[in-house]
């Protein structure tokens, strides 16, 4: 997933040094000469890496009597994670997403936030988007507290639409899966017209990502796994369609591979003003505005739309919480809910969303006009609110499903099997590893 696996190498080498200078996770009074928690999370960019860092930062200038430190989790963060928590070494706060969040509370790994948030008045927990709060309870109790969300949408390079003379994208009274394919095929035909004849140049570029698919999926009318979270769904013809789409756009040479292009994700290698469209979320766009970006001085290029529909309009929502070690001492545990608190509260909020990274998932700052102002991009992606998706699906073994679907789609790219293939290998791994699962 572009998202949680894409890691700057920056980032890792700043992690390793890390690691290897000997940080702990849990506070050592001798070593520290005060209480200390660690904080993970992954790291799409270093740019994410970066305002974690000065979130920690803002904290523990606040919070002199205690502290805590920003050690990212860089590569399999699910996997490392329930390594680290089932031996008692994990982080006091981390990263959780609403897709993984029963395995992790059906193991004991995560505290219950429902008292500590909901007895301090000032954070005011009813000020979440209801959808959005829902996806991180389970029977009435709150394990992770939401820290933003964001959709997938369509960024396009003006430069190259205005070069090749291709209409863009928000000019189609119907921007459907046809337009887009169309808008690609120009892309491609008149790719002469760019600097150095194309070369170099790509109308997309994707890669073997499966939260795209699932995106294409819903917008196909289709579904993936049950309710029950027990198995694949019967409503699952749309999945067929959405492999079978883009899958095509790569094998049709309409899109290149991300991996052709030095940053190796869709949204990084449109920061290189190389590639004229891509799917993507809204994460990408603090990366266009970085050093060395081909945007950062000219943001007028940057064009955004809402993903293309087939039978009806859809994309996919990610939402990331903060959720809490179950297995701290009081000190510990005090210091992770006042971390939490302030991290996800009404100032906190703000203060992260003010990063570009995501959007506010508190209604008050996604329905302002200082958020629509001066983050149009973003502001413009969550007007998807109302047909995007979430990785709701309940199920207490999404981890080994999500990665058995994922190897297919890498083994599709691969050319090791065909988009039918892929489909069925799909539901077949999605009903052996969900028999006999039940939701909490």
């Amino acid at each position: 997933m572009e998202r949680k696996r894409v890691i700057a190498i920056a980032v890792v080498v700043i992690a390793v040094a890390a690691i290897a200078g000997g940080v702990v996770y849990y506070h050592n009074l001798t070593a520290a000469k005060k209480p200390t928690i660690t904080f993970s999370g992954w790291v799409s960019s270093g740019e994410e890496y970066t305002f974690d860092v000065q979130m920690v930062n803002e904290f523990n200038s606040i919070h002199s009597n205690v502290s805590v430190k920003f050690v990212p989790i860089t590569s399999n963060y699910y996997g490392t994670l329930e390594t680290e928590l089932s031996s008692n070494s994990g982080p006091a706060v981390f990263y959780m997403e609403n897709d993984i969040l029963p395995e992790f509370v059906k193991a004991g790994y995560l505290l219950d936030l429902t008292p500590a948030l909901s007895a301090n008045s000032t954070y005011n927990l009813s000020g979440f988007v209801p959808e959005i709060l829902d996806t991180f309870m389970q029977h009435g109790q709150l394990y992770a507290a939401p820290k933003d969300w964001s959709p997938l949408l369509v960024l396009f390079n003006k430069n190259i639409f205005n070069a090749e003379h291709v209409p863009y994208p928000t000019n189609y009274t119907n921007w459907n899966w046809t337009a887009m394919k169309n808008t690609l095929e120009l892309l491609k035909a008149n790719e002469s017209k760019l600097p150095n004849g194309g070369k170099g140049y790509y109308p997309m570029v994707e890669g073997p990502q499966f939260a795209r698919i699932l995106a294409f999926m819903h917008e196909a009318g289709g579904q993936w796994i049950n309710s029950s979270g027990t198995g694949a769904s019967s409503n699952s013809a749309g999945l067929l369609t959405a492999i079978k789409f883009w899958y095509g756009l790569y094998s049709s040479g309409l899109s290149g591979l991300n991996s052709n292009l030095s940053a190796g994700w869709n949204g990084g290698d449109f920061a290189s003003g190389k590639v004229g469209m891509v799917v993507t979320g809204t994460w990408t766009v603090p990366v266009l505005f970085a050093n060395g970006s081909y945007f950062k001085n000219d943001t007028s290029s940057i064009g955004y739309a809402f993903m293309p529909y087939d039978v009806q309009n859809a994309t996919m929502m990610f939402n990331v919480g903060l959720a809490i070690n179950s297995h701290l001492n009081p000190t510990q545990k005090w210091i992770a809910e006042q971390f939490v608190e302030f991290f996800t509260g009404p100032s906190g909020e703000k203060t992260w969303v003010s990063k570009g990274l995501a959007l506010p998932s508190r209604s008050a700052i996604l329905d302002s006009s200082w958020y629509k102002t001066n983050f149009p991009i973003q502001s413009f992606a969550g007007e998807q609110f109302p047909f995007a998706y979430g990785w709701n699906y309940n199920t207490t073994n999404f981890q080994a499903t999500e990665t058995a679907a994922h190897n297919i789609i890498v083994d599709l790219f691969a050319g090791k099997i065909s988009p039918t293939q892929a489909y069925y290998q799909i539901l077949n791994e999605t009903n052996t590893n969900l028999k006999g699962t039940s939701t909490l």
